[in-house]
C-alpha cells in the first residue's frame, strides 16, 4: 500500500509527525544533495536511482525525508512500498492509483526493493518506458540494481546507483542527542551499532527505558542485552536460516574473513556444500565480498556471536576451537597467504575480555598485512618518527639498509597505510648491524640465558605504529614462519598500553626496560620459543581465549625457568665436570651438582649419569656423531687417557682432535643448557 503526500491541516497529526521527523533526521546531507539536484534540475537523461544499503541502514527514513523536500518544492511524490504490495503488475500499479494518477507526480519512490522479484524486470522493460520524461523513480533495496540494469547499453545514462552507508560516529552521536539520549550514554551505543541507524534507534530506545528504571551503567556492550541481540537480528535477516546456515554464519561471525575453504573444514561439510553455504551469505545485505574473502557488518558479527553463545555455548566453543586450530595449522605451514591466517588467528583473540577492552577492533578486518615496498619507506619512516621520535626514525632507515625484508605495513581499504612493524632477525654473532642499544641488548639477554645456535634466529620486534590489533596480526604471523626462530623481543613505548595488554595476554614475558637513542624507554617482551614451539603455544592460546577468564589458566607458553648460573660459568662447569667425569671424587665437587641437571641431593654418579646421556643424544645426531665418540673415547670410556692417546684411538691429527674436542665440549654445553632451563626431554 501507498501514502500520498498532499497538503494536509497545519495541526493534523500527519503535519506534527512530519515536523519531529526533519527535526530528529541527521546526516545523509551528501545523499539529499544529489537527489535535490536530480529532482529540480535537467538530469541530462537519468530517470531512475537505485539506492542500496543492507537492512537498517536508513534507505527508508531517507526515502521519507525526500518526499517531505519534495513536497516542500512543490513536486508530487507517490510512495509504494512493497512489504505491503503483492510483486504483481496489477498490485503495484493499484498502490501508485490510489494515490493518484501516476503520471500527474513528479517523483515515485518504491521502498524495499529487494522485494520486486520478477517485478523488477516488468519495471525495467514496460513500466518505466512509457512513464512521462518528468518523473524520477528511486528504488531503495537492500541490493544494487541487477546485471541486467548494467549491461543494458539503453540505461547506462538513465540509471544512477547510490550506495548507502553507516553513519560515522559525529552523526551516530548528533542522531542519538536529536532523541534527546543522556550524554553519558552516547559513546557505548555509538560504538555497539557501528554506524548503523535501526540499531542507534533501537539501543537508544533500550537505554531510555533503562533509565527509567535504574540508572543504565557505562561499559554496556550488546552482549549484554539478549532481548536486543535477538531483535536486531530479526529485523536484518528477515528470514528463519536452517541448521547449516546458522553454523555458516557463526562461522562468518567468528572469522575475520570467510572462505569456502574455511567453511569447508570448520564445519566439516563437502566441497559441494561449502560453496551452496558461500553463495548463501554472499547474497545477504549485510556481507561484503573482498578480495580475501567474506566480512560481515560489525554489529551483525557481534550480534551472531552473542546469539550463538546463549542459545549453544558448546557449540560456539566447537566451532571457535576448530577455526583457530585450522587457522594455526595452516599459519605453520608456512605457505601463500601467511599474512592473512596470522591476521585471522590474531583476530579470534578479540573474542577475550582482556584483549576487547585493551585494543580497538572496529575496522580491524578491513586491515591487510604486506612486505614494505621502496615507495612505502617515506611514509613508514614518518610515522615512527612521530609516534617514537627522530632518533628512531633515523635509526629505523638504518634497518631498513641492512634489512629491507623486516618492514611490515598494514593497510585499510580506502585509506593507504594505516601502520608498520619493524622486526629485523639477528643471528648471534652478526656483524655489520646498525648501532642500536636495544639490538645489542636483546642479543646479550639471549646470549646470558640461552645461547642462540648457528641457524637460529632472534625476531626483534623493534618499532609498531598503527594500531595494536595491526601489530599483533603481523607479530602473529612471525612468531609462526620466522625461519629458525628461537626467540622474540618485543618491544613497545611507554604509550604503547593497548599492544603491552596483548602481549601480556599472549604470554609474552616482560623483562627489564632499555635505553633506546636519544632517550628513548622501550619496554621489552621476551619470549623463548624453544621452550614450546609455535604449535603449543597456540594450542595453549585456544584453552586461554576460550575461558574468556585468563587468570583461571597459566600463560600460553610459561617461561623457560632462569638457569642457576650464568651462561659462561655454567659452560665452563660443563667442561670440568667431563674432565672430571673418571675421577667420582672430583666430580663430586661440581657446580653442576647445584643445578637443575640432576635431582636435588644427588651424588656425582647422578652427575655422571647426565654427562653420559648428553654424549649419547649427540652421537644419535645428524652431523654430530664424531664429536660425541672423541667425548666417549676421551672422557668416559676405560680409566685416564692422555690426549694424544685419545687422538690415536681417534684416529685423527693431534691438532685436528683438539680443534673437534673444544667443539665437542661447546655443543655438550649447550645441550646441558637446554636441559638445565627446559627439562631432560630432548627436543
Amino acid at each position: 500500500m501507498g501514502i500520498t503526500l498532499t497538503p494536509t491541516p497545519a495541526d493534523s497529526h500527519g503535519e506534527t509527525l512530519t515536523a519531529h521527523r526533519r527535526r530528529v533526521f541527521t546526516g545523509r546531507d551528501a545523499e539529499l544533495r544529489r537527489l535535490r539536484e536530480l529532482l529540480l534540475s535537467d538530469r541530462q537523461g537519468c530517470c531512475v536511482v537505485w539506492l542500496h544499503g543492507m537492512a537498517g541502514i536508513g534507505k527508508s527514513t531517507l526515502l521519507r525525508r525526500f518526499a517531505d523536500e519534495a513536497a516542500a518544492y512543490d513536486r508530487t511524490a507517490r510512495t509504494v512500498d512493497m512489504r505491503g504490495t503483492d510483486p504483481t503488475p496489477q498490485a503495484f500499479l493499484a498502490a501508485l492509483e490510489a494515490q493518484g494518477p501516476p503520471e500527474d507526480a513528479q517523483l515515485l519512490l518504491v521502498d524495499s526493493g529487494e522485494l520486486l522479484g520478477p517485478l523488477e524486470q516488468w519495471l525495467r522493460d514496460e513500466f518505466l518506458p512509457r512513464l512521462p520524461s518528468h518523473i524520477l523513480l528511486v528504488v531503495a533495496g537492500r541490493h544494487p540494481p541487477s546485471a541486467e540494469w548494467r549491461t543494458d547499453t539503453q540505461w547506462w545514462h538513465a540509471l544512477r546507483g547510490m550506495e548507502l552507508g553507516g553513519m560515522d560516529d559525529a552523526e551516530a552521536a548528533l542522531l542519538l542527542r536529536n532523541r534527546d539520549v543522556a550524554e553519558a550514554a552516547v559513546p557505548d551505543i555509538v560504538r555497539a551499532a557501528h554506524g548503523l541507524p535501526l540499531a542507534l534507534a533501537l539501543f537508544a530506545d533500550r537505554w531510555e527505558r533503562a533509565a527509567e528504571v535504574v540508572e543504565p551503567r557505562r561499559g554496556w556492550e550488546l552482549r549484554d542485552s539478549p532481548d536486543l541481540v535477538r531483535e536486531v537480528l530479526y529485523l536484518l535477516l528477515r528470514e528463519s536460516p536452517s541448521p547449516a546456515q546458522f553454523d555458516a554464519l557463526a562461522v562468518l561471525a567468528l572469522a575475520r574473513v570467510t572462505t569456502e575453504e574455511l567453511v569447508r573444514h570448520v564445519l566439516g561439510v563437502s566441497v559441494a556444500e561449502a560453496r551452496v553455504l558461500c553463495a548463501w551469505l554472499r547474497g545477504l545485505s549485510f556481507v561484503r565480498s573482498t578480495a580475501e574473502g567474506l566480512v560481515p557488518h560489525g554489529l551483525v558479527r557481534d550480534a551472531l556471536l552473542a546469539d550463538l553463545r546463549w542459545r549453544d555455548l558448546e557449540q560456539y566453543e566447537r566451532l571457535f576451537h576448530r577455526l583457530h586450530a585450522h587457522l594455526a595449522e595452516r599459519l605453520a605451514q608456512r605457505t601463500g597467504g601467511r599474512w592473512g591466517f596470522g591476521a585471522g588467528l590474531a583476530y579470534l583473540g578479540r573474542t577475550d575480555r582482556i584483549a576487547r577492552d585493551a585494543a580497538d577492533w572496529h575496522g580491524a578486518d578491513r586491515l591487510r598485512l604486506r612486505a614494505a615496498r621502496p615507495e612505502d619507506l617515506d611514509e613508514v619512516l614518518a610515522a615512527i618518527e612521530k609516534e617514537h621520535g627522530v632518533a628512531a626514525g633515523d635509526l629505523a632507515r638504518q634497518w631498513w639498509d641492512q634489512q629491507p625484508g623486516a618492514f611490515t605495513v598494514a593497510e585499510e581499504d580506502g585509506r593507504g597505510i594505516t601502520g608498520a612493524l619493524v622486526a629485523p632477525r639477528l643471528a648471534a654473532r652478526a656483524t655489520g648491524l646498525p648501532d642500536d642499544p636495544v639490538a645489542h641488548a636483546a642479543l646479550e639477554h639471549a646470549a646470558a640465558r640461552s645461547p642462540l645456535r648457528r641457524t637460529e634466529r632472534l625476531l626483534l620486534g623493534r618499532w609498531s605504529t598503527g594500531s595494536a590489533a595491526a601489530a599483533s596480526f603481523a607479530l602473529t604471523t612471525l612468531w609462526a614462519t620466522t625461519p629458525g626462530l628461537a626467540v622474540s623481543w618485543t618491544c613497545t613505548a611507554r604509550d604503547q598500553r593497548a599492544l603491552s595488554s596483548l602481549l601480556d595476554l599472549y604470554g609474552q614475558q616482560r623483562t627489564a626496560p632499555v635505553d633506546g637513542p636519544d632517550g628513548e624507554l622501550v619496554f621489552p617482551y621476551v619470549q623463548d620459543w624453544r621452550s614450546a614451539p609455535f604449535d603449543r603455544w597456540a594450542a595453549a592460546m585456544r584453552d586461554r581465549l576460550l575461558t574468556d577468564e585468563p587468570s583461571a589458566l597459566p600463560p600460553p607458553v610459561a617461561e623457560a625457568e632462569e638457569p642457576s648460573m650464568p651462561w659462561p660459568e655454567f659452560a665452563d662447569a660443563v667442561k670440568h665436570a667431563y674432565r672430571s667425569a673418571p675421577d667420582p671424587s672430583r666430580l663430586a665437587e661440581s657446580p653442576l651438582l647445584g643445578t637443575r641437571l640432576v635431582a636435588p641431593g644427588a651424588d656425582a654418579a647422578a652427575l655422571r649419569e647426565v654427562l653420559t646421556e648428553t654424549v649419547t643424544q649427540m652421537r644419535s645426531q645428524f652431523g654430530q656423531r664424531q664429536l660425541g665418540d672423541i667425548l666417549e673415547i676421551t672422557y668416559l670410556s676405560g680409566g685416564p687417557r692422555s690426549q694424544q692417546a685419545a687422538a690415536s684411538r681417534a684416529r685423527l691429527s693431534f691438532g685436528t682432535y683438539r680443534r673437534r674436542l673444544s667443539s665437542a665440549l661447546t655443543k655438550a654445553a649447550e645441550l646441558l643448557w637446554e636441559r638445565e632451563r627446559y627439562g631432560p626431554v630432548p627436543r
